[in-house]
C-alpha cells in the first residue's frame, strides 16, 4: 500500500492542530505549544501602522486638552493603534523572554515618545491662549477607582482576544489601554512646555503604575491560560520582572490612598464668611454677609488709643512725695489700610489662571467667584495683570485684570 502523499500528511497534521485548539487555549503538545507561542508573539510586534496611529492619537490628544473637551479624549484613544507592545510586555514576562520583553518595551516607549511630543507641541500653543481653562486635563493624571478597573478589564480582554481569537484583533480592549497609558503620557507633554503644575511628571508617574500593575495583571492571567516559561530560566526572569512590578506597585504611596481620592486635587471652591466687611452689590450694600458674588471690602474701624498716665517726682525740702499727671487721656484715631478685595470671572470657562507671574509659568487653577486680595498691579505687553493673594490659602500670584471683578473700597469710620 503506498504512502500518502507528504501535502496531505501536513493537512492532517494542521487539521488536528485546529481540533486540538478548538477544545482549548493551548495546544497540549510541546511541539504545537512551540508553533503557538511563537505565532503569538510575532502578532505582538509592533509595526509601522503603530507609530503612525500613536502619532496621530498624540496629534487629537493634544486638540482635546486645549480645547478642553472631553468627546475629544475619547476621539484620541480610538484612533490609537492596538496596543499590541502591552500585551507584548505581559506575554514577555510569562514566557520568560528577556528579547521579546526589550522589544515590546522599546516599541511601547516609541509610541509614548510620539505622544509626548505631540502633547509637547499642544503645551507650547497653549502660551497663545491666557484664559485657557484644563478643567478635564486634571481627571487623567491621577490615580481613581475606575481608570484602575478600567485598565483592569481593558488588559485582560487584550490578552483574552489576543490568545483565543487572534485573527479577529478588536480594537476595543486596545481603547481601554489608550486611554489610561497615552493620555496621561501626552499631559505630561503638555504640562511640561505649557508651565502647567499639576500633570508634569504626575502623567508619567501615573503611566509607570499603571505598567506595573499591566505586568502583574497580565502575568497572572496568562498562567491561568496555561501559558508558562519552558524553561528554568524563563521562570527566573518571569519572577524578577513579576517582583519588580509588585514592588513598584507597593512603593508608590499615591497608588495605594488615592484609588478613592485624586492624587493631586485642583483648587477647590469654598464659601468663605466675611465678618465686619461690605458686600457691594451694585447700588445696595450689605453688612456681615457671606459672600456669593460681588465684592467683599472689609471696613476700615476706628480706635481709641490711651495715651499713658506719667508719674514725676519733684524733690523739695521736706522730702515728699507729689503725684503730679502732665497729660489727661486723650483719643486719637488709628485708621487701618483697606484691603481691596476681588472676585476671579470668566465668562467662557469654569476657572481662571494664577501665574508666577504676568504672562508667567501656570501656578494654578481658581475656581470663579474665589475671593482675592489685590496686592499691585502692572502692566506688561499692553495687559494688566494684577498680583493677588488667595484669601483661603494664603497664595500669591498674578492674573489678568479681565479675570477679576472688583470694586472701590468704601471705609466708614
Amino acid at each position: 500500500m503506498s504512502e500518502p502523499p507528504e501535502d496531505f500528511q501536513t493537512s492532517q497534521i494542521s487539521e488536528a492542530r485546529r481540533r486540538r485548539r478548538h477544545h482549548g487555549f493551548i495546544p497540549t503538545t510541546k511541539g504545537d505549544r512551540a508553533v503557538f507561542i511563537s505565532q503569538l508573539a510575532e502578532r505582538l510586534v509592533a509595526n509601522a501602522d503603530f507609530y503612525l496611529f500613536s502619532f496621530l492619537c498624540g496629534l487629537v490628544l493634544a486638540v482635546a486638552i486645549l480645547l478642553d473637551n472631553p468627546a475629544i479624549y475619547v476621539l484620541a484613544a480610538l484612533l490609537a493603534p492596538f496596543m499590541a507592545p502591552v500585551v507584548g510586555l505581559g506575554f514577555a514576562t510569562v514566557v520568560g523572554s528577556i528579547n521579546f520583553f526589550f522589544s515590546s518595551l522599546v516599541s511601547l516607549l516609541i509610541g509614548c515618545i510620539l505622544v509626548f511630543i505631540s502633547g509637547a507641541l499642544g503645551g507650547w500653543i497653549s502660551k497663545l491662549f491666557p484664559t485657557l481653562q484644563l478643567t478635564q486635563a486634571h481627571y487623567h493624571v491621577n490615580f481613581t477607582l475606575p481608570d484602575f478597573i478600567l485598565l483592569t478589564i481593558g488588559i485582560l480582554l487584550a490578552i483574552y482576544i489576543t490568545v483565543k481569537a487572534p485573527k479577529n484583533r478588536s480594537l476595543v480592549a486596545s481603547v481601554a489601554l489608550a486611554y489610561e497609558i497615552y493620555i496621561p503620557i501626552g499631559l505630561a507633554g503638555f504640562g511640561l512646555t505649557g508651565g502647567f503644575n499639576g500633570l508634569f511628571p504626575q502623567g508619567l508617574e501615573v503611566v509607570g503604575v499603571w505598567l506595573a500593575w499591566v505586568i502583574l495583571i497580565g502575568t497572572i492571567f496568562l498562567g491561568i491560560l496555561k501559558i508558562r516559561p519552558a524553561t528554568v530560566f524563563g521562570y527566573l526572569l518571569m519572577s524578577i520582572l513579576l517582583a519588580a512590578a509588585l514592588y513598584t506597585l507597593l512603593t508608590n504611596s499615591a497608588f495605594g490612598t488615592a484609588l478613592q481620592s485624586q492624587m493631586h486635587p485642583v483648587g477647590k471652591t469654598a464659601t468663605v464668611q466675611v465678618t465686619d466687611a461690605k458686600l457691594i452689590t451694585g447700588t445696595e450694600v450689605v453688612t456681615g454677609t457671606e459672600l456669593v458674588t460681588g465684592i467683599a471690602v472689609p471696613s476700615a474701624t476706628a480706635t481709641l488709643t490711651p495715651v499713658p498716665e506719667t508719674v514725676t517726682v519733684r524733690e523739695s525740702a521736706t522730702p515728699t512725695n507729689t503725684l503730679f499727671p502732665t497729660d489727661t487721656p486723650t483719643a486719637t484715631l488709628a485708621a487701618k489700610p483697606t484691603p481691596v478685595y476681588a472676585n476671579t470671572y470668566s465668562s467662557t470657562g469654569d476657572g481662571v489662571r494664577l501665574r508666577k507671574a504676568p504672562n508667567g509659568d501656570y501656578l494654578a487653577l481658581l475656581k470663579l467667584n474665589t475671593l482675592v486680595e489685590i496686592l499691585s498691579t502692572s502692566e506688561v505687553d499692553g495687559r494688566i495683570w494684577v498680583n493677588i493673594r488667595v484669601v483661603e490659602t494664603n497664595q500669591e500670584g498674578w492674573i489678568l485684570q479681565s479675570l477679576l471683578q472688583t470694586a472701590t473700597p468704601s471705609p466708614t469710620w
